[in-house]
């Protein structure tokens, strides 16, 4: 179990944010309990391992250890607060322009 990517078992992206890891773990929570596979001998190995990266992940200081862990550089995430020297501004003191909706047409 240690040696599968967690970012893989929950089938996200590194830089996906909490919200979005907190919804693919409800999804495969569904589809892959014990309860919807009695047969399955396997069932109750997915879900242990679906459980061990959702603790991970979920975790921000977990997820930031196993990040460093595995060398995946820091990301930038949609609502974490953190933002890319890109979206800054430039030296001269240029701010970004404000989102704008476009018309329907």
């Amino acid at each position: 179990m240690l040696d599968a990517f967690l970012y893989e078992i929950l089938e996200v992206s590194p830089k996906a944010r909490p919200a979005v890891i907190k919804a693919a773990y409800r999804c495969l929570v569904q589809e892959n309990h014990p309860d919807k596979h009695p047969g399955d001998a396997d069932a109750a190995a997915r879900m242990s391992m679906i459980n061990h990266a959702y603790s991970v992940l979920a975790d921000p200081v977990k997820r930031a250890r196993y990040d460093e862990k595995m060398n995946i550089r820091p990301a930038e995430r949609r609502g974490s607060g953190v933002t890319s020297g890109a979206a800054k501004g430039s030296a001269t003191g240029s701010k970004l322009r404000p989102f704008a909706f476009r018309p329907l047409e």
